[in-house]
């Protein structure tokens, strides 16, 4: 199973056999007027990466009771839900694993830990010059390889993780920790100005 960046996406795809769309924090109810783009713009990238199953990793929706309008929109989606802790009246996993990789919301501790975990839930992002960009944060925490996914919404609110700690357990305990922006630079030490290029495919490092 090979882990693949969609440059200038917040969305990652799990290529094996079957090839999966993973986006998190969709968070659809925030901006109303904003929901019917988001949705559309998943459907846009699982059609042009061809992919054969979608996962949603957490906080499909923004209000945690039920919201009957995000049903509505989503009914022609055909998805995996993880479930997030806005999430509340949804079917869903609390985890899955898709070949080696474990993935998680983010917002709990899972019961088993895999090598290599991809969560959700914190809306990473860095301040660059007073502007804060979302990124991937790579890092380890304990013995597993870990990888946490920006807010695939951008009008969800986002933590400048060189400024605070965001939410979620695996900040707490996060080392080893690189950046990488949306369009795949990656940023060694967000508070400096260096940056390299990376391959816009790579395996889970």
């Amino acid at each position: 199973m090979r882990l693949e960046l969609i440059e200038n996406e917040p969305a990652l795809i799990l290529r094996g056999r079957i090839r999966y769309l993973v986006v998190a924090d969709l968070h659809l109810g925030l901006v109303r007027f904003y929901d019917e783009f988001v949705v559309r713009r998943i459907e846009e990238i699982a059609e042009k990466m061809r992919v054969d199953e979608i996962v949603i990793l957490g906080d499909l929706k923004h209000r945690i009771g039920y919201d009957w309008r995000v049903q509505k929109m989503v009914e022609n989606l055909d998805f995996t839900l993880v479930k997030g802790n806005h999430d509340g009246g949804l079917k869903g996993e609390r985890e899955i694993h898709i070949g080696k990789f474990h993935l998680i919301h983010g917002h709990v501790k899972p019961k088993e830990v895999g090598k290599n975990l991809i969560a959700a839930h914190s809306h990473p992002s860095i301040n660059l010059n007073g502007l804060k960009e979302r990124v991937w944060v790579f890092g380890r925490w304990r013995d597993s390889k870990v990888l946490i996914i920006p807010a695939f919404n951008d009008m969800c609110s986002s933590t400048p993780v060189n400024l605070r700690v965001p939410a979620g357990f695996l900040f707490r305990d996060l080392r080893d920790v690189k950046f990488l922006t949306l369009d795949l630079v990656m940023v060694g030490d967000p508070t400096s100005q260096s940056s390299q290029q990376p391959p816009s495919q790579f395996q889970h490092p």
